[in-house]
């Protein structure tokens, strides 16, 4: 065996030791991968030496992708990756910023998401002391997206950035002491600017490490400009859809719901009316069948007066998501009688007005048809928040179907529920799946994106 083998190994076994279980999982996937580009390219000294860089750059944007990367981890990582491989700290260091900033893991997040990794990077590395992120406005002005760090943005570190967008960097007396940028382009045009505060006067270090963060922010920000165009084009979309929803549950309330209550009323006082002339010994059993009817009425109104309000879109977007579910939940079990779980994992509430009513819209639509055409004892919702996207599982115990078969006439009937469902999800850039078959269970799954739209210090432009 060469020399040099089994670095992999080790740098995977010292930084699994002693990890958390679900860190553990992260390890052993990264390490896996590694592996099979170690074998790639011939197991060898070079081989593994990119092997273990590219492992402890996974690791490094998977557990920051997940939430679980700690201060201090990033630095551990780095001169774990020096020892194993026998490099300079500093070439571990540069190396592993490199390579985690420009991670495929990080390009799934929500551009404001891996943004922050990118900029806070620079910090657990012992780069720079804070950083900021700017970007030009629609009015030529400056505006700061994300600021990371011990220290708030100051007028210097705006003038810097505002430097730094128009193409006037200062140099030699006249530059900032303590402040270095590098402008972020689009298409060659400048159109943002990382900022740093130097840590311990490491200016040409410093000036190194924000070249490969204004390249790797500059597809995150014209990702960050197609999500907030797209998320125009699906709110109106979307907001036509809601707008006859929401006009439905009018037209179900001022209709259906009213000669409802006049029926109701009608059927009391023909009762009145019609009981002196029964026979006493009649009496109590046409009674009885009139309180029956009456109770049936009762429901009906109750039943009718849930799907106006349900329907209504304000109330999704007011209330918490999971406390709408779970009403949701409870209202179906009273008229199906099917026993329902329901399991968040995460917060929704994070989730904006779109997605949360499109989730709740989903999850709504598949327990109607659960009720309706399955069969089912059982049903199960689960929801799954990530940072970077919401997946969501129905399943049920029914007696399945054939999806092609089944959609198709649906379609045919007009019965569009579960292909607008769908619909709904790719409008919104998620997936939708249905699972099933003669036999059941039948499991309904779904996904949609995260985007967390830059939100400006302060909450204004400047």
């Amino acid at each position: 065996m060469h020399a040099s083998e089994g670095m992999l190994d080790r740098l995977h076994t010292f930084l699994s030791e002693g990890a958390p279980e679900q860190t553990r999982g992260l390890l052993d996937t990264a390490h896996a991968r590694a592996r099979r580009i170690a074998l790639a390219g011939g197991q060898n000294a070079a081989s593994e030496t990119t092997a273990s860089q590219i492992f402890a750059a996974d690791v490094v944007a998977s557990l920051a992708a997940e939430g679980e990367l700690e201060i201090g981890d990033a630095a551990v990582v780095a001169d774990a990756l020096a020892t194993a491989c026998a490099l300079p700290l500093a070439a571990a260091t540069s190396d592993l910023y490199l390579r985690t900033a420009s991670s495929p893991v990080l390009l799934e997040l929500p551009p404001a998401v891996a943004a922050e990794i990118q900029l806070r990077l620079l910090i657990d590395l012992g780069v720079a002391v804070d950083v900021s992120l700017w970007r030009r406005s629609v009015k030529g002005q400056v505006e700061c997206l994300l600021e990371v760090g011990a220290h708030r943005h100051d007028k210097a570190v705006r003038a810097e950035a505002r430097d730094a967008i128009r193409g006037n960097s200062r140099a030699g007396i006249l530059r900032r002491s303590n402040l270095r940028s590098r402008c972020v382009y689009r298409f060659g045009a400048p159109t943002g600017a990382v900022v740093a505060r130097l840590k311990d006067g490491r200016a040409d270090e410093l000036a190194a490490y924000l070249d490969l963060a204004a390249l790797s922010i500059s597809p995150l920000l014209e990702r960050e400009r197609l999500l907030e165009r797209s998320a125009a084009n699906e709110r109106a979309l979307l907001g036509n859809a809601e707008a006859r929803l929401t006009r439905l549950g009018f037209d179900l309330h001022d209709g259906p719901v009213q000669d409802v209550l006049v029926l109701a009323n009608e059927t009391r006082e023909f009762r009145d009316q019609l009981y002196p002339f029964v026979g006493e010994s009649y009496r109590d059993l046409t009674y009885g069948r009139f309180a029956d009817l009456l109770a049936r009425i009762a429901e009906i109104d109750r039943q009718l007066r849930e799907a106006a309000h349900s329907l209504e879109s304000r109330s999704i977007v007011s209330r918490p998501l999971a406390e709408i579910l779970h009403r949701e939940v409870e209202a179906f079990q009273g008229q199906a009688e099917i026993e329902t779980t329901l399991v968040i994992q995460g917060d929704p509430e994070i989730l904006g007005p779109q997605q949360r009513v499109a989730v709740f819209r989903a999850i709504q639509e598949a327990l109607s048809n659960v009720r309706e055409h399955s069969g089912a004892t059982t049903v199960e919702i689960r929801l799954h928040m990530r940072r970077n996207w919401i997946e969501v599982k129905v399943t049920d115990n029914g007696h399945g179907f054939e999806v092609n078969r089944s959609l198709a006439h649906a379609a045919q009937r007009g019965r569009l529920g579960i292909v607008g469902m769908g619909e709904r999800m790719r409008i919104l850039g998620g997936t939708f799946d249905i699972d099933s078959n003669p036999g059941g269970p039948t499991v309904l799954r779904f996904s949609l994106p995260r985007w967390e739209p830059f939100e400006t210090p302060g909450g204004g432009h400047h």
